[in-house]
């Protein structure tokens, strides 16, 4: 399952929702030239785990940590298919930017991420370096996402299958 997160402004998300075939709506929009997509690949769940201590498969609500990786509004769907509204973006770029992700990767416990089942099946001792690194990568990566969220005003579609 891949991880994927897209600027996409009310109007958009209004006509997306409205379309009797959300997955294809969305993954047309996705590939439209214009669209600003983020492809997290499948490092989303590692990344929730280590920012909030939990599996994204348990949303926090209220969370911006949380709701950075799996959205505010889940769509009702077969598919994980979720939106934030471009007023709640700010509060997801100060989560972020108050994150110390050298400290959280520092204390960073792959036997942890292996006892709560984390997808992908991935994290273990011998490639703990470089899952730290694509971890930090990742973030940054998704913390200039939102921030140019932010600063272009619109919210965040996220699409994760």
């Amino acid at each position: 399952m891949l991880g994927v997160y897209m600027l996409a402004d009310e109007a958009t998300i209004e006509r997306l929702s409205n379309d009797e075939d959300l997955f294809e709506a969305v993954e047309e929009y996705g590939d439209e030239s214009t669209t600003i997509a983020y492809d997290i690949d499948k490092l989303w769940d590692g990344l929730h785990f280590l920012l909030t201590g939990v599996s994204a498969q348990e949303t926090i609500e209220n969370d911006p940590l949380s709701e950075a990786i799996v959205g505010t509004k889940i769509f009702d769907c077969e598919d994980f298919i979720a939106y934030t509204y471009p007023n709640h973006i700010k509060d997801i770029v100060d989560a972020l930017n108050k994150a110390d992700i050298e400290v959280l990767i520092e204390s960073m416990d792959l036997s942890k991420f292996r006892k709560a089942k984390i997808y992908p099946n991935i994290w273990v001792k011998k490639d703990e370096k470089q899952l730290k690194a694509e971890l930090k990568k990742e973030f940054l990566n998704l913390k200039a996402f939102y921030e140019n969220a932010l600063n272009s005003q619109t919210g965040v579609l996220v699409s994760i299958y």
